[in-house]
């Protein structure tokens, strides 16, 4: 297995994964589009023919990209604005009860998280951004920069909300120079280094082009990585959509969870919205409120890795199922008294939309710096892969915000990362670090709601496991405050979610099924039957397309997760772009166009990320094969020529980010 990936790696072989949709399949466009096109000519009233409408659902670092990227469109008419953002955490920072929602603790990080991904706030801990996830807005700026014309639509994409995003990203971040992987022993595998001075966003404002700086561009610069805090990551995006939102192209709803869709008329439908009041400032006691938003014709779910819209929408094309109509019935589970056959209709879809549990933890937490008599030449970032037990341990120097700026709730900006001279002389050097185990051990208290484990302990088998490996990995560990380190179990999508575009269609068959409950003489579920099953026009209703963890979130491994949301916001907006620059009025057949068409480009990309995560999970997590890990593969990696090694690594690297070969749906070139 592991020499079929690595032929497939190089070979540039684009057999779909086991691990991808294998699974789940694109709707037929060519047959659809007949439906859709006699649903359009059948309804034509005035909601048809407008202005595309757009909702996310999700206001993370996917949702707020997405937005981002779209909201040109929206000054230049294509979209009618604004794009609603719906957030379900309330982010305000006047909320004095605001959490992150990870753990049940008021005043520490750390410990269990209750959910995977980082929310609409984030947390202390470092994370990497690479650049194929702002080269995007670097593109547009330098679009509109240079464009000359007022009526051209690359005018618009010059924005305000661009420099301020690029430049507090820069301010309140670090540059990943030195890395590599290593074994327990401390010897180095491999060595190479990233490019930690990147094309940026000071280059292209201060007129850095070609014929003025040499040869750096966007289009020759080699992949860099950012470190920042989640934390600061999410306010910088929060700050430039404010931007937005004082612009009139953007509206960010926060406190309100996306339930469902239903009201579908034509191409059109609405969600089901549920805010949280505070009715009680003391305690934090909350009442919720109901109710049902605008009609949009096109929903983008950013919701993470348990969001709403995929567990019930997505799936429905799945090969397990023969269908979306009343005869995928003959494909369910027998058990008429299984809850979940309620909603869950086919094995097709169960099997598309199931998150698998990897079964081992992941450990995190940021460490002081290291002191010039423990770093020695240990001060590197690297990633050492250990031999048994799922072990590996990552370590990544990085300078990040000493204070939180967070965006004022009046409106302002003036204050933010970039334009605050006294925050640029503030900043703090850590070490971010993670660690993955399948000890029992870990896995059973995680498991356990009702373990006795406390943070000190759990830290002392952590030591105990990895404290034999090279400096500084028990260093490390030992200087992390005990409540400090976040513990989860890793999880990750079995199949990636491909794009709705029969909403009606799934919806109906809701309806249908409960009713045929009903008359066999059970109880729906206890709540209003009507208001779960709400009566649908006609017509396809709107399209949903899923990004960044809801798509499909995968094993934690090459850290690619932020920059896989990021690059998702980019995608949507240039596909929604090329099909609203193909008809001067919104065409549903060719927005499903041009949606079908990403998400294949969008398979190709997480395909190189998914070859390339196995792969490394192979090499640095040996299960099965640990004595061809140890004794062949390693041995022969350290006897490699240096130069051969770092050719490898950094044409790995490239590879994971889907920067060769092939058709790209990446920030690279176009």
């Amino acid at each position: 297995m592991t020499a079929t990936l690595l032929y497939r790696v190089f070979t540039g072989r684009t057999a779909l994964h086991k691990t991808s949709s294998l699974s789940i399949r694109l709707p037929d466009l060519r047959s659809f589009s007949a439906t859709t096109s006699a649903a359009s000519h059948n309804d034509d009233n005035e909601k048809e023919n407008s202005r595309l409408r757009v909702a996310i659902v999700g206001g993370g670092a996917a949702g707020m990209t997405t937005a981002l990227h779209l909201s040109p469109l929206v000054a230049s008419g294509l979209i009618k604005g604004p794009i609603d953002v719906y957030e379900a955490n309330n982010v305000k920072k006047s909320n004095k009860f605001r959490t992150s929602g990870h753990t049940t603790s008021s005043t520490s990080e750390g410990g269990k998280q209750l959910y995977s991904g980082s929310g609409a706030l984030g947390r202390d801990i470092g994370v990497g951004i690479w650049s194929t996830a702002w080269w995007p807005f670097l593109r547009s700026l330098e679009k509109g920069l240079s464009s000359c014309s007022a009526d051209n639509n690359d005018t618009n994409k010059n924005r305000q909300s661009y420099k301020a995003l690029l430049k507090d990203l820069e301010a309140c971040g670090s540059y990943v120079k030195d890395v590599g992987y290593r074994s327990p022993d401390g010897s180095w595998l491999v060595k190479s280094q990233l490019n930690a001075s990147p094309y940026g966003i000071n280059d292209l404002l201060h007129g850095s082009s070609s014929e003025s700086n040499g040869s750096k561009s966007i289009d020759n610069d080699d992949p860099a990585l950012l470190f920042v805090r989640e934390k600061d990551l999410l306010s910088c995006l929060r700050n430039a959509i404010k931007i937005e939102q004082k612009m009139g192209t953007v509206k960010y709803n926060y406190g309100v969870k996306v339930k469902s869709i239903n009201d579908v008329n034509g191409n059109m439908g609405s969600l089901e919205l549920h805010s949280s009041n505070v009715t009680d400032s003391t305690t934090a006691a909350t009442t919720t409120t109901t109710t049902t938003s605008p009609q949009y014709h096109l929903i983008i779910a950013a919701d993470g890795l348990r969001s709403s819209l995929r567990s019930r929408y997505a799936g429905h094309h799945s090969i397990h199922a023969t269908s979306l109509g009343i005869e995928s019935s003959s494909q369910e589970d027998t058990d008429e008294n299984s809850l979940e056959n309620h909603w869950e209709h086919t094995r097709g879809h169960r099997e598309a939309t199931k998150v698998e549990n990897r079964e081992y933890i992941v450990f995190r937490g940021n460490a002081p710096k290291l002191t010039a008599a423990v770093a020695e030449d240990e001060s590197d970032s690297f990633q050492t892969w250990g031999c048994s037990k799922s072990m590996r341990f990552a370590a990544v120097p990085f300078r990040h915000a000493d204070e939180d700026l967070e965006d004022d709730d009046d409106g302002s900006n003036s204050g933010h990362y970039s334009q605050t001279d006294t925050f640029k002389q503030r900043k703090k050097d850590e070490e971010v670090w993670f660690a993955t185990i399948n000890d029992p051990v870990f896995i059973d208290d995680y498991k356990n709601t009702n373990s006795e484990m406390d943070a000190e302990e759990r830290k002392k088998l952590l030591i105990d496991a990895f404290g034999s490996w090279h400096n500084p990995v028990k260093t490390l560990i030992e200087t992390t405050p005990a409540e400090d380190i976040m513990y989860e179990m890793a999880l990750a999508h079995k199949h990636n979610a491909s794009p709705v575009f029969d909403i009606k269609t799934i919806m109906d068959f809701e309806r249908w099924k409960l009713n045929r409950k009903k008359k066999a003489g059970m109880e729906a579920t206890g709540n209003d039957f009507n208001k779960l099953n709400p009566t649908t026009g006609s017509g396809p209703g709107p399209i949903l397309v899923f990004i960044g963890d809801s798509m499909m979130t995968i094993d934690p491994v090459l850290a690619q997760g932020f920059t896989m949301a990021m690059e998702s916001g980019a995608s949507v907006a240039r596909s929604i772009d090329r099909a609203l620059s193909k008809s001067t009025v919104y065409s549903p057949d060719l927005l499903r166009h041009e949606l079908g068409e990403r998400h294949v480009r969008r398979e190709r990309r997480l395909l190189h990320l998914l070859r390339s995560t196995e792969l490394v999970q192979r090499l640095a997590q040996p299960n099965g094969f640990a004595i061809f890990a140890t004794y062949f593969v390693r041995p022969l990696m350290k006897l490699c020529p240096d130069g051969i090694k770092q050719g490898v690594f950094n044409f790995m690297i490239r590879y994971s980010l889907g920067l060769t070969g092939g058709e790209r749906d990446s920030g690279g070139k176009q």
